[in-house]
């Protein structure tokens, strides 16, 4: 293997939280590290999200700045029923903006260095060097880069991906309204609605404080997902005060994040691999964990699909329970909500989101009835992802 003092450096496309976590952890082990970023300067979309505790164990530290507030109860509804889960650990809602910005700020201090205003263009084999082409922002100048492996975080429509020949990624609609919330308010309750006849995912409501909260939809249909949004809005009487929003890309299980060109890896991480949770369509965690796998294979000259195993593995198994989820019908959601009680709430309340691999056979044996719940779905005909 090259010594880490005379190689390239691994190239990184894309300031996204994945990209600049594993461009920090390669520069923490002496890995040099160029990042190159579409924007000139970074300007992360304030998003507001909602995030399990183990974003602070992938980190290694806590995101105090991009913190704003702390969940200790989810709310799970129909409209006819709901229960609680009171979290072992809160959930923290934190601001998606300050989480790049902070992440830039680690990455920085660890020696990236962070290239703005680079369009990257394309791979090339070149004799026995791979190079890649960035153009330089609003202009005709250009540039080629050699590097000892690459890692693509830039985003679901990533173009490192689309160079590869990957086809485009599903992507759905996350569009969400910052609101103020009538007194008294608990700023510690966090709630998701199921609601299949306006969406086959579902409207969630994050407080980042006692008067203000991020109300949203997570739709397949990105034309009707607005209005969807502001009708759930007046039923409830809350006045938007704002909006944000994304295309988020929804995992596959086949497609490898991994290729090998003329001998350079190119690992592709986060969005760019669609690692995204399904259920809930939340890709930070996963895609922070993504990050680290890619960095500790290129650290150790290890196999990026054997790190990531672990990471894989959990999101195979949100993918299949979205696709059981995505063929509720009304009724079945208030069986499942009514199941998802007592010892099996209990359990839900130990095991995260980002944790349910650990989680998922205890709760099931706890309640028996949401096998058959799964059988009467699957009798229907297998659901598609």
């Amino acid at each position: 293997m090259t010594s880490v003092e005379t190689r390239e450096p691994v190239a990184v496309v894309g300031a996204s939280s994945a990209g600049l976590f594993a461009a920090y952890l390669l520069a923490r082990n002496h890995v040099p590290v160029r990042l190159y970023e579409r924007t000139e300067e970074l300007a992360p979309k304030p998003r507001t999200l909602i995030v399990t505790p183990e974003l602070q164990r992938v980190l290694g530290f806590a995101p105090v700045t991009a913190t704003v507030n702390k969940v200790h109860t989810l709310q799970l509804c129909t409209d006819t029923r709901q229960v609680s889960i009171e979290l072992q650990e809160p959930d923290l809602i934190v601001e998606r903006a300050e989480l790049v910005r902070l992440l830039a700020r680690r990455a920085e201090q660890s020696g990236v260095q962070i290239v703005g205003g680079q369009n990257f263009e394309g791979l090339e084999r070149t004799g026995i060097n791979t190079v890649l082409h960035f153009r330089q922002r609003g202009s005709d100048r250009t540039q080629q880069v050699t590097a000892s492996a690459v890692i693509a975080a830039d985003g679901g429509r990533s173009q490192v991906a689309r160079s590869l020949g990957d086809h485009p990624q599903q992507m759905v609609t996350v569009i969400q309204a910052r609101v103020s919330l009538p007194a008294p308010a608990d700023p510690g309750i966090g709630k998701v609605w199921f609601l299949p006849r306006q969406t086959p995912f579902f409207f969630w409501l994050c407080p980042e404080s006692a008067d203000l909260a991020a109300v949203g939809i997570v739709d397949a249909c990105r034309s009707t997902a607005r209005a969807k949004l502001d009708a759930f809005l007046s039923e409830r009487n809350m006045q938007p005060i704002e909006y944000q929003g994304a295309m988020v890309p929804l995992y596959r299980p086949n497609p490898s994040p991994a290729r090998k060109i003329g001998g350079m890896p190119v690992l592709l991480v986060g969005d760019a691999a669609g690692q995204v949770k399904v259920t809930t369509v939340g890709g930070t965690v996963t895609g922070l964990l993504g990050a680290q796998a890619a960095a500790q294979s290129i650290i150790k000259d290890s196999d990026y699909a054997r790190e990531l195993r672990g990471v894989d593995r959990e999101l195979r198994l949100h993918w299949w329970l979205r696709a059981l989820m995505s063929r509720l019908r009304d009724h079945e959601y208030d069986a499942l909500l009514h199941m998802l009680s007592g010892k099996a709430a209990r359990l839900l309340e130990i095991h995260n989101r980002d944790q349910l691999l650990r989680g998922v056979w205890p709760i099931m044996a706890a309640q028996p009835r949401l096998s058959i719940l799964a059988a009467q779905v699957l009798w229907r005909g297998w659901p598609e992802a």
